[in-house]
């Protein structure tokens, strides 16, 4: 079916990264596997792509574009049977926004070049090992020393955490405040009191998920993105971008998915016949074709929404509900047409339906979503 919401722009940037991925991440997975996860070159080719940074302005280089193209993007990501093992990688880019919304003239100055180029990733360091859906739970401190910042703490579950070479950390700038006293500063990797490392996991088994801890690292004022206890609006501006780019990851996989699963049963006999042929082979992905189809024009309806600021909080939520547990759905039907071939590691079926578990907790539990669903309900009340 035809997509709505999207220009010719957008659609050339969908053909670019869809060469991208099949060019410089498929054929490269084995060496991805070997090295522990993509490497700094991926990154360099993204950006000589022109795949990141799309919401950069002109003035610094970038295009300047709408937050359509990370969704593109993202979408791409999760048509790449690969990205199952590789993880979250260019969604990363996310945290482009916070500098680009937030950040002064000195601190675009200094990263925005390396955005774009590839040669500098990011991460948001946020969630601690007791502090995940509750944000205002952190205890990370940023504790202000004359012109620096000391921040001492413990971040976990932090995608692109460990590879990185810009945090941008949420801090308790005033301790006393809980969520009004949080700031957003920024770290240099290399700082020192900087430690990190990869998180093993379920699914991405190549990803890059890191835990870091920070030992009176000491920072500049300067670093500090917008104002002292400014990071609830900063975090706020993010989670429905964040929500549309995880659905279109969503949507590309279980795509991907359903293309892999529809050749194996066309090929596989069982019988004298096809799998296909069996009718409840094809009332299982006629189950799943309708499912992807719903999902693509649900997110699109958001994603031109969110063009036009008219995107609620509650609907952002249930987009994500709905597009993970799709994905959920989907992968599982598709793993069990495969039969005993679909619990093969080697086969990227099985990896998707790892990595499809993810999502679900990932960025906000079903559940939490479904709290934001109730929210909104109780208003219209």
């Amino acid at each position: 079916m035809a997509r709505i919401g999207y220009s010719d722009e957008h659609e050339q940037f969908r053909r670019t990264a869809r060469a991208f991925f099949d060019r410089e991440h498929e054929p490269q997975l084995k060496k991805f596997e070997a090295a522990g996860g993509i490497d700094k070159d991926f990154w360099r080719r993204a950006g000589q792509a022109g795949l990141l940074g799309a919401c950069i302005p002109e003035e610094y280089g970038g295009a300047g574009g709408d937050f359509t193209f990370n969704v593109i993007l993202a979408e791409e990501l999760g048509r790449t049977p690969g990205s199952a093992t590789t993880g979250s990688s260019l969604m990363a880019d996310i945290a482009t926004y916070i500098l680009v919304l937030h950040g002064d003239d000195a601190q675009k100055q200094r990263y925005l070049p390396g955005i774009l180029a590839g040669e500098i990733s990011q991460a948001m360091p946020l969630t601690e090992p007791d502090a995940g859906s509750d944000a205002t739970a952190i205890k990370t401190t940023a504790i202000r020393d004359g012109d620096d910042y000391v921040i001492s703490g413990e971040k976990y579950f932090i995608s692109n955490g460990a590879g990185a070479d810009v945090l941008y950390v949420v801090a308790k700038t005033d301790p006393s405040q809980r969520g009004r006293g949080m700031s957003v500063i920024i770290v240099d990797a290399d700082t020192p009191g900087v430690a990190r490392h990869k998180i093993p996991m379920m699914g991405w088994a190549h990803g890059d998920t890191g835990a870091l801890s920070f030992d009176d690292v000491r920072v500049p004022v300067s670093n500090l993105i917008g104002r002292e206890g400014m990071a609830m609006k900063i975090l706020m501006d993010t989670f429905l971008e964040d929500r549309l780019q995880i659905a279109g990851r969503c949507l590309g996989a279980a795509s991907a998915a359903l293309d892999l699963t529809l050749a194996y049963v066309k090929s596989r006999m069982v019988s004298g016949q096809r799998v296909f042929d069996f009718q409840n082979t094809q009332f299982v992905l006629a189950e799943c074709r309708t499912d992807i189809a719903v999902t693509e024009s649900f997110l699109d309806s958001c994603v031109v929404k969110f063009r036009d600021k008219a995107l609620s909080f509650d609907e952002g939520a249930m987009l994500k509900l709905w597009a993970t547990e799709m994905e959920g759905r989907v992968l599982d039907k598709c793993v069990q047409l495969f039969g005993g071939a679909g619990l093969m590691d080697e086969n990227p079926i099985s990896r998707m339906y790892t990595a499809a578990r993810i999502q679900r907790v990932y960025a906000g539990t079903s559940e939490l979503q479904k709290v934001a669903i109730a929210k909104g309900l109780e208003a219209l009340a």
